[in-house]
């Protein structure tokens, strides 16, 4: 009985010492974790903080130089030439909005412990300057010659316009088959619509177009085409104005030269 007691005992001090060691193991490799973790958050902040006086200094070093320009202009140029003011003003307004864009977000980083750099924030803010609509780009137009045996190619006027086009990628804007609308305006400011087509939306407001296009949106840069039927009585030498619309917003427009 004495024996078995003895055994039970050894046993169960093995096992606590098993145990023991487990736990000492684990706690100090949760610790050597943590360690590692705080340093990599102090080397992080560091970084940061280190980008953040660096834009600041900048911000400074370009708003004195913006306030000894503007007494130099104030000096030198006259009053007829206002128009310089206002362009050197818009664009040094634009150089602080940025610097103060990139050092909020450089705060808000440091806030939230992320290695943020100045190349990411100039993406998130060309990202956040998208909006839920649709942009057409890379807008160009071709006439298209029809030629037939009664007349020679030489006399040959063009008889449509080849408009084509890029939607922009966008992830704002849901997938689906999206209808976009071309409108011709010649010279004399006349809409080219051949049997006068145009849409209506539910408050009523009208837009007269000149040909329409239904393509595939799936959020990626989508390049489309289409043809415009132009009117004998409307087609003149001169500029022509292509307008690109959807869901009554134009989404992009362009010159073509007849």
């Amino acid at each position: 009985m004495a024996r078995r007691k003895n055994k039970i005992t050894k046993i169960s001090i093995l096992i606590l010492m098993l145990l023991s060691l487990f736990l000492g193991v684990k706690y100090y490799k949760v610790l050597d974790e943590f360690n590692a973790y705080a340093q990599s958050s102090d080397l992080e902040n560091k970084v940061l903080e280190s980008q953040l006086t660096e834009i600041l200094h900048k911000y400074d070093s370009v708003s004195a130089k913006n306030k000894i320009d503007s007494i130099k202009f104030d000096q030198v140029i006259k009053p007829n030439n206002s128009n310089a003011i206002v362009d050197k003003s818009s664009k040094s307004s634009l150089v602080q909005d940025s610097i103060v864009f990139y050092a909020k977000e450089l705060q808000t980083a440091k806030k939230e412990n992320r290695n943020l750099t100045v190349a990411n924030l100039v993406e998130t803010k060309k990202n956040n300057s998208k909006t839920n609509n649709l942009s057409a780009l890379n807008i160009n137009a071709k006439g298209v010659k029809i030629y037939s045996d009664a007349y020679k190619m030489s006399e040959a006027k063009i008889q449509q316009l080849r408009v084509c086009f890029t939607l922009e990628e966008n992830q704002l804007v849901n997938s689906g088959e999206k209808t976009i609308y071309v409108q011709v305006v010649n010279p004399k400011n006349q809409i080219i619509s051949l049997g006068d087509t145009f849409v209506e939306s539910d408050a009523n407001v009208k837009l007269q177009y000149s040909a329409s296009v239904t393509t595939n949106y799936q959020k990626k840069d989508t390049d489309v085409c289409t043809y415009v039927d132009l009117e004998k009585n409307k087609t003149i030498k001169g500029k022509y104005k292509i307008n690109i619309y959807h869901d009554f917003v134009k989404i992009g427009t362009t010159i073509f030269e007849y």
